[in-house]
């Protein structure tokens, strides 16, 4: 019988292994804890248990290898699926397997199926209904579980970002085999209430496997069907489920959905600061417009024919004060009917904000005041300057000399004679009084010298 050394039976084994097992292999159990070294490479068992006796195989991943990247210790204590290479280290004897892949036992198939239900509702367009969502929602539906901390969270962030919003709950199973059609019940009742502007579908985080009513068909074309627009707060950041692909708007966290479909009133009374400032300094600027209307208009009369300017000018203040009166009440008006809409739906639960408001309202009306009384000052003062114009022209009318006791000599071109030296007796045809005119054929003229 032929003796043999230890390395030609550790050759023969190896040979054997692999031949039996030449390509990867599949092998699925308990991980148990790994151990790490310095060099990056991982060691660890995988255990199964019977009812009378617990197998083992040594698994590897080597820190130079292009699977050094996967961080055993995260399944540690989970059934898992190991994909490897049987490996016989003939040095020591050493049967092992090389880990180029792991994964927790049952979710791979799952993922699988998840995909292939993904790809098939995307080529239905299942995926493209986006619903408008609106930026003030008066009722906002919420499902989720009645206990725990997501649903106090989510009215915590309603509260405070736009407290006025009511809250619908639709308490709902969100964990487990009955929790797709608890949630799909949940999204067909807050439909056909017809109450909600827009639902929240929230939960927190969980395993793989806590996520998966989530990713259920009849879920998913629940939400696909539904008329109110529906925004999704499933588990963590990282978390993504076919029910976010199919929502209106996929948030990271229950809290990030309620704060997305709410605005926050801070930014409102922002905005209406900004409102009413702008309207403030655009009617401001109309006056100042009307002002240099009017004074170019006034430098026209002086410029041209008096009466017919002064007329005209009139007219156009008139009007220009029409324009503004209506203006200034539109604009006004405006900021009021803003101030009550705003007043209305922020409530009684904040005083604060009515207080500002009226605050502004009385801002805006002596504004308003004060604009009208400039106004009227400056319509005042060029009406004076105006009439005072009128007066200086009026004191040239020929006809106020003549009441006077003044006449005025023509001669037969109709020319006024107004030198001695320029008068003639043949040249005279009429001399013209106040009350009338009388027709000359000869006049005596006696000539004196000053």
């Amino acid at each position: 019988m032929k003796i043999y050394t230890i390395k030609e039976v550790n050759i023969k084994i190896k040979d054997a292994i692999e031949q039996l097992f030449d390509d990867d292999i599949l092998i699925k159990g308990e991980l148990q804890p790994p151990k790490k070294y310095s060099n990056g490479s991982q060691y660890c068992q995988l255990m199964e248990k019977t009812d009378s006796k617990q197998y083992q195989i040594a698994c590897v991943i080597l820190g130079w290898e292009n699977f050094s990247n996967i961080e055993l210790k995260e399944y540690s204590g989970q059934e898992v699926i190991v994909t490897g290479k049987i490996d016989f280290y003939d040095a020591s004897g050493r049967l092992q397997v090389k880990i180029n892949n792991i994964e927790i036992f049952g979710e791979g198939a799952l993922r699988q199926k998840i995909e292939q239900l993904k790809t098939r509702l995307a080529k239905e367009g299942i995926f493209d209904n986006k619903r408008a969502i609106t930026s003030y929602p008066e009722n906002i539906g919420v499902i989720t579980s009645e206990q725990g901390a997501v649903i106090h969270d989510v009215q915590s962030a309603i509260n405070r970002r736009f407290p006025i919003s009511n809250i619908l709950l639709y308490p709902s199973i969100v964990q487990g085999d009955a929790a797709s059609k608890s949630l799909t019940r949940q999204i067909q009742k807050a439909n056909e209430d017809k109450v909600s502007n827009v639902i929240l579908i929230v939960r927190g985080g969980g395993s793989f496997f806590d996520l998966m009513p989530f990713n259920d068909e009849a879920l998913i074309r629940a939400i696909y069907d539904s008329e109110i627009p529906i925004v999704t707060g499933i588990g963590h950041e990282p978390d993504i489920t076919l029910a976010d692909y199919a929502s209106d708007k996929s948030t990271p966290t229950p809290t990030a959905a309620a704060e997305f479909v709410t605005p926050n009133v801070d930014d409102i009374i922002s905005f209406i600061n900004v409102t009413i400032t702008n309207l403030f300094d655009r009617s401001i600027s109309k006056i100042k417009e009307y002002k240099n209307q009017t004074d170019n208009k006034l430098l026209s009369i002086k410029q041209f024919n008096p009466k017919q300017m002064i007329k005209n000018n009139h007219e156009e203040r008139k009007r220009l004060e029409k324009m503004l009166r209506i203006t200034l009440k539109t604009k006004i008006d405006g900021i009021h009917t803003k101030l009550d809409i705003s007043k209305t739906r922020l409530s009684s639960n904040f005083k604060n904000i009515n207080q500002a408001v009226r605050l502004f309202k009385k801002s805006v009306s002596d504004s308003r005041k004060s604009i009208i009384e400039k106004r009227n000052s400056l319509l005042s003062k060029k009406k004076a300057d105006i009439d005072s114009m009128l007066k200086i022209i009026s004191s040239y009318n020929p006809s106020l000399n003549l009441k006077r006791g003044f006449s005025i000599i023509r001669s037969t071109e109709s020319k006024i004679i107004k030198s001695s030296k320029t008068f003639k007796r043949k040249t005279v045809d009429s001399i013209e009084f106040s009350d009338g005119t009388i027709k000359v054929k000869n006049i005596e003229i006696e000539s004196k010298n000053s």
